[in-house]
């Protein structure tokens, strides 16, 4: 009698851990991040040329960057004077996107461009647009000489 009550205690018990270990397996919720990333801010990319460039940098508006190049990836952050400088023209200028080709349709084309997606009330000039594509074309070339 005692063996038998033994026995379905025994039993009780491993349906219940069972119950328990399959309750505890149900997939949880996967929260929601409170912060998503913001877009890029800006966008410089080198592409083709003699040398066969496959850059890109991106710059988030809080100045973090991304760096791909030549299968490299590298990360980081905008000094203090990059980012007030940044900051200035995000607030003074509408989205433009500025292209240069140096062989168009040849076979050792280089190109360059930036996409820039700030929130001025106005469209920058000629030489606003270059200043802009000059400067993300040092921070390529400081954050890739960082990066070796």
């Amino acid at each position: 009698m005692r063996t038998q009550k033994c026995r379905r205690l025994g039993t009780w018990l491993v349906v219940l851990m069972m119950i328990g270990l399959l309750t505890g397996c149900r997939a949880q919720p996967v929260p929601t991040p409170s912060v998503q990333p913001a877009p890029p801010l800006l966008v410089f990319s080198r592409l083709g040329g003699i040398a066969g460039f496959q850059d890109r940098l991106v710059i988030g508006e809080r100045g973090q960057y991304y760096l791909v190049q030549s299968g490299r990836e590298l990360l980081g952050s905008l000094s203090t004077d990059r980012q007030a400088q940044l900051d200035r023209w995000r607030a003074q200028f509408a989205p433009f996107t500025l292209r240069f080709e140096d062989n168009p349709n040849g076979p050792d084309n280089m190109v360059r461009e930036v996409s820039w997606t700030g929130t001025g009330p106005r469209v920058p000039g000629a030489a606003e647009q270059e200043e802009i594509f000059a400067w993300a074309a040092q921070c390529l070339a400081e954050f890739s000489a960082q990066g070796r």
